[in-house]
């Protein structure tokens, strides 16, 4: 049998998203909400429960294809640049503020505590799969290459935000989904670039947790009917926040030695 780590990234990327969109479209929603579960219990617990099967779906794949150097799991490298995992805490911030007026006395613990364990679940999730795996996969064939830096980290952050168009089948709403496939694919790009600089995934699976948590905040039970709600025009004001996020990491791009990432390359592939 051909051996895994010669098959094409687009295929790859192609079985990945299968995988991602099999796994949403399994009806545990439906059947919580009729074991009598709120539709915020439903919701979060089957996105718990999703996203935990395919966190552990990345951390076997990337332990079975020896990719933890390049995933940054490994124990051999040191966590670089601790800095830049802290550069997107603007962005948590603006989530937090969006809730900041309500009254928080209403939030209930559990409540709480489930939706960060679906939001970390989340963050490790896609994090493992499109940084972890899909991410070594185009590196491996684009390095060498003119460009080759820039486009092993873009396609697979592109695939990242394409992923997200899954949304409009829950929301129906295309624009937003389109604007969140734009600024997805930025921060996409961010987070590989700086996989590159810290070699630490870890670091960064917790930050994308905690965007997703500040934003989902208001989506809490008592809380929702508190947060004002942003006019229709005012959707593509996310690419604006997201924006600094991929001019960073165009910066940082060029400070990266390509020599290490192909010396990790050889350790993996």
């Amino acid at each position: 049998m051909k051996d895994i780590k010669t098959i094409s990234p687009f295929f790859l990327t192609v079985i990945v998203l299968f995988v991602v969109g099999l796994a949403f479209m399994v009806p545990l929603e439906g059947l919580l909400l009729k074991c009598s579960l709120s539709d915020f219990h439903a919701e979060y617990i089957n996105l718990l429960a999703k996203m935990s099967v395919l966190m552990l779906l990345g951390f076997s794949l990337i332990k079975k294809w020896n990719l933890a150097v390049l995933a940054g799991l490994s124990a051999s490298y040191n966590w670089k640049h601790k800095y830049l995992t802290a550069i997107p805490v603007y962005i948590i911030l603006l989530g937090l503020a969006s809730v900041i007026a309500t009254d928080l006395t209403k939030i209930e613990l559990p409540n709480l505590i489930l939706l960060l364990l679906s939001c970390l679940a989340v963050g490790f999730a896609e994090e493992l799969l499109f940084r972890g795996v899909l991410q070594s996969f185009y590196l491996k064939k684009y390095v060498n290459r003119k460009s080759g830096m820039f486009l092993g980290i873009f396609i697979p952050s592109l695939a990242f935000g394409l992923f997200h168009l899954i949304n409009y089948l829950k929301y129906g709403a295309l624009l937003p989904v389109l604007v969140q496939v734009v600024f997805a694919t930025f921060i996409g790009f961010f987070f590989g670039v700086v996989l590159l600089k810290t070699n630490k995934l870890i670091p960064i699976a917790i930050t994308h947790a905690l965007i997703n948590f500040s934003f989902s905040l208001q989506n809490l039970p008592n809380l929702q009917s508190q947060v004002t709600q942003e006019p229709e025009n005012a959707s593509v004001a996310p690419i604006v926040i997201f924006l600094p996020l991929l001019i960073i990491a165009l910066l940082l791009l060029k400070k990266i030695d390509k020599t290490d990432v192909q010396e990790k390359l050889s350790q993996s592939f």
